[in-house]
């Protein structure tokens, strides 16, 4: 569901995850130029409070998802994916902003010839 759909509460028993996306900036100094530098990945977060509180926060414009489960073991395995995701994305960025570090420079090939 996204802003301005209604939700249905007529079911008490229906878990609900709120999501947004956000552009996040992964800040690291160049070792060539000793300036700083950054890497920016889009983002899914999780809102762990009411809608009210999110739109008190965010403003009515900032767009959202509300996902709706009958389940509650299956808004868990939501929630596990966008946390998986999430973590391979981190470790993403650290292996290129590691990258970025040792050869300052972005590399993308071979460490050695394996003839």
């Amino acid at each position: 569901m996204t802003n301005n759909e209604k939700t249905s509460h007529a079911d008490p028993k229906l878990y609900e995850v709120i999501t947004y996306e956000e552009n996040v900036e992964f800040k690291y100094t160049s070792p060539e130029t000793g300036e700083p530098a950054s890497l920016e990945h889009e983002l899914t977060f999780i809102w762990e409070d009411t809608l009210e509180e999110f739109i008190k926060e965010h403003g009515s414009d900032k767009p959202y998802k509300i996902q709706t489960f009958k389940r509650e073991r299956a808004r868990d395995i939501f929630l596990e994916q966008i946390e998986g995701r999430t973590d391979d994305l981190i470790e993403e960025v650290q292996e290129e902003i590691a990258n970025k570090m040792k050869f300052g420079f972005e590399f993308s090939g071979q460490l050695h010839n394996d003839d």
